[in-house]
């Protein structure tokens, strides 16, 4: 089972990533450059899933 605990930090808040100081939209420009940025596995997904929005 995944997911987020109720005790973990959130992912995001807002369109910030919890703990990566960029926006959403700025880790998916930065991975569309392919640039590393350190994200959780929760983290990828939701900046994955808004960069096949654009």
């Amino acid at each position: 089972m995944s997911g987020v605990c109720g005790a973990d930090v959130p992912p995001v808040v807002g369109s910030v990533l919890t703990g990566v100081g960029l926006t959403v939209a700025q880790a998916a420009e930065r991975l569309a450059r392919g640039e590393d940025v350190a994200l959780t596995d929760v983290q990828r997904r939701i900046v994955e899933e808004h960069a096949l929005k654009l």
